[in-house]
């Protein structure tokens, strides 16, 4: 699963913000890592540990439902079967 949401500064300088659960951990079962950019510069990210896919689920919404409120919104979305909320990584972003 990937979800890339992007939105524009004061300044006019677009902001990103990806969430993927591509990294796997060896301490944890589950895990999503968040990353954010502004404009080409250097990427920064975070690494969130889930012990339950329905933890890891509700941190996504979590993740989306915090960013659209910010002004981000949705640029790309990829989510493959295993995502075990009810719905699409849309209809979660947007609800």
């Amino acid at each position: 699963m990937i979800v890339t949401l992007y939105r524009t500064a004061v300044d006019g300088r677009t902001q990103y913000y990806t969430i993927h659960d591509r990294q796997q951990l060896l301490d944890t079962p589950y895990a999503l890592c968040a990353s954010w950019r502004i404009g080409m510069g250097r990427e920064r990210e975070r690494t969130h540990r889930c012990e339950t896919l329905g933890e890891r689920d509700r941190l996504i919404r979590d993740l989306i439902r915090k960013r659209t409120r910010d002004g981000y919104k949705i640029l790309y979305t990829f989510s493959r079967a295993g995502f075990a909320g009810e719905g699409s990584i849309l209809e979660i972003a947007s609800g």
